[in-house]
């Protein structure tokens, strides 16, 4: 156990919780990190730090996502890539225009989006 470990055992824990999980419900966790970094953003709108740690999260999110939804093994059909394809986009442009402005406007639909993402992800991996 390092000195990093003994000072934050939580941190650790998480850490290795969330090695431990697979596939979706990861998938799904990470969306709703996303939405919960977005919500600070807007409920603390001058952070400037915390509104470019939210939207760099998110952007990589995405990323992952088209690069996932787009590449050969996919597992999804195509229309629902498709559509997948098309809200990435309308994300992309989003957190863009996030970026060039101090706007807000745009943080409720996203936090929306990621919401349903990983809503969607998360009772698909329900056993039950």
């Amino acid at each position: 156990m390092n000195a990093f470990t003994q000072r934050d055992p939580a941190r650790t824990y998480a850490r290795n919780e969330t090695a431990s999980v697979c596939g979706r419900v990861a998938e799904g966790r990470a969306f709703v990190e996303a939405a919960r970094m977005l919500d600070r953003v807007l409920k603390a709108p001058t952070d400037t730090a915390e509104r470019r740690r939210a939207l760099t999260f998110n952007r990589i999110l995405w990323t992952a996502l088209q690069a996932d939804v787009s590449g050969p093994g996919s597992p999804l059909p195509a229309a629902m890539r498709a559509r997948l394809l098309s809200l990435s986009l309308y994300v992309d442009r989003a957190l863009l225009a996030l970026g060039l402005s101090r706007d807000t406007e745009p943080l409720e639909a996203l936090i929306e989006i990621n919401r349903n993402i990983a809503a969607g992800l998360l009772a698909s991996s329900d056993p039950a």
